[in-house]
């Protein structure tokens, strides 16, 4: 994939997506002012509204996008690196709105929640994401997963205490759901 269809396709995801991006935004801020210390609050917000996000990303949601991107010369490894990518930028956002108003309430922690905030919240993405493409028990399964990431990231960075081990599982995680939700495209779209 060339970096202006990423680019594209990201850029059009988000411009469709603004508003909801702009309230997020919005409460992580506002999250970040009441809540002047530690990062449980920030982890469980960020990874809900990334499995949000996520399951915003729907075929059928955006007709005109889906179109767009389907008669592009793309495949659906590439199609799922950037439809991925929208979510999880998203989230990205919340949680520097919260870390702006952390760093601004003088929060002397506010690097490690950034980092410990990003990795739970693009690992309970990208799992959510594999839901969009399936219906019934099965999507339900996935969004249960989807948030038993985020708590397991969450039990590692806040309760364990461990930065490096909550970095670790989210990275295992996130390559594997990445891998697996464009394995899933590819089948349904083997072009």
């Amino acid at each position: 994939m060339t970096p202006r269809a990423l680019a594209a396709i990201l850029k059009a995801r988000l411009r469709a997506e603004r508003r909801t991006i702009l309230y997020a935004c919005a409460a992580a801020l506002v999250l970040g002012f009441a809540q002047p210390r530690g990062a449980a609050g920030l982890i469980f917000l960020c990874s809900l509204f990334g499995i949000v996000m996520a399951l915003a990303q729907d075929p059928g949601r955006y007709p005109h996008l889906d179109r767009c991107e389907q008669s592009a010369p793309l495949f659906g490894r590439e199609l799922a690196r950037a439809k991925a990518l929208v979510p999880c930028v998203a989230a990205v956002l919340a949680i520097c709105g919260y870390s702006a108003a952390r760093l601004l309430a003088g929060a002397g922690d506010a690097g490690v929640t950034f980092v410990a905030a990003t990795a739970a919240a693009v690992a309970t993405t990208l799992v959510a994401l594999s839901a969009t493409i399936r219906t019934g028990p099965s999507r339900a399964l996935y969004v249960v997963l989807a948030g038993s990431a985020g708590a397991c990231a969450y039990v590692l960075a806040i309760v364990a205490g461990s930065i490096p081990g909550e970095l670790a599982f989210c990275a295992v995680v996130s390559f594997s759901a990445l891998r697996q939700y464009g394995e899933a495209l590819a089948r349904y779209d083997p072009v």
